[in-house]
């Protein structure tokens, strides 16, 4: 706990913007943001970015989460054993948890991986989490499982990314599109995505019903910036890896907005899973709230399922 450092943002009914001023021991850095202020979760990532202060790592999650021991020294092993760790990052949608105890010695510690899921009205690719089967081993020396998606909500890395590829402080109102805005740089910077071969936090997903912002122009000026990028044209690109190669190794045509069949097993083979897809129906009650999904077998009831793997929305 020592060598962690802790930065947030919060948005407050303050005026202005305000750093909070700690001790110098403690290793807390926060901004409080007029809430009227607030445009979305990626500038509110940007600002949390301009608070480090040459850490060695970086643990980017989304608020209500809980961790199983000892996840920091696992984190680290597992960046360390990728083929390049100054160039990899760890990713995935949590399980869920609910309170007030959760998530409890029972919790998940499978493995998820992120997969593409289908197109919305707006033309943003939406994604969802998917159970690998505890017994397979994509790498049996390191157990990581490659990627291709991104997770806003938990991702572990290298502070070095933060100069190659930090958040775009100019995407206002943006909910869906964040991901894969993230998941197209990185790819094109060169950066490996990975799932790590356990979970090891929790994501309370029952929440407040999600409010989407008012400011509907500059959500569409961002979802336009995004729509640029996933054809290879837009800000904030790498030239290390292409978009049409992007686009191949995803399966997902981002022009004709179609998936191509097979890209639900992001290159792994359909005995990876805990549930094959062709069994599952797929539960979108607050896909609108949450970005992503999770498949259930028909046969499986709600809330015994929920407990089982968490609600991935």
């Amino acid at each position: 706990p020592e060598e962690m450092h802790s930065f947030t943002t919060a948005k407050g009914s303050g005026v202005s913007l305000e750093f909070f001023h700690w001790s110098q021991e403690a290793n807390f850095r926060s901004i409080t943001l007029d809430y009227r202020h607030a445009t979305g979760p990626c500038y509110a990532r940007h600002l949390c970015q301009t608070l480090f202060r040459d850490e060695d790592y970086v643990l980017q999650i989304d608020s209500h989460m809980r961790f199983r021991p000892n996840w920091d020294e696992y984190l680290i092993q597992q960046l360390n054993k990728t083929r390049c760790p100054d160039k990899a990052l760890l990713t995935a949608y949590p399980p869920g948890y609910e309170l007030p105890n959760g998530p409890g010695p029972n919790a998940e510690i499978r493995a998820t991986i992120l997969v593409p899921s289908k197109f919305k009205e707006d033309g943003m690719l939406r994604q969802k989490g998917r159970l690998i089967r505890p017994e397979y081993q994509h790498d049996p020396d390191n157990g990581n499982i490659p990627c291709l998606l991104y997770a806003g909500g938990f991702n572990f890395f290298h502070s070095l990314l933060l100069d190659i590829c930090p958040y775009d402080s100019k995407l206002h109102g943006l909910f869906f599109g964040e991901e894969v805005s993230m998941a197209a740089r990185l790819y094109t910077h060169g950066i490996d995505l990975y799932a790590p071969p356990q979970t090891i936090c929790y994501h309370l997903w029952k929440r407040n019903p999600f409010r989407v912002s008012g400011k509907v122009k500059q959500r569409e000026d961002s979802l336009q910036v995004v729509r640029m990028q996933l054809r290879g044209m837009g800000r904030g690109l790498g030239t290390v890896r292409s978009m049409k190669q992007f686009w191949e190794e995803l399966g997902v045509d981002f022009e004709k907005q179609t998936l191509a069949p097979g890209c639900e097993n992001a290159g792994l083979s359909g005995d990876a899973f805990v549930y094959p897809t062709s069994l599952g129906r797929v539960v979108e009650d607050k896909a609108e709230a949450c970005n992503g999904l999770i498949e259930i077998p028909l046969s499986e009831d709600m809330s015994s399922i929920l407990n089982l793997v968490g609600q991935f929305m």
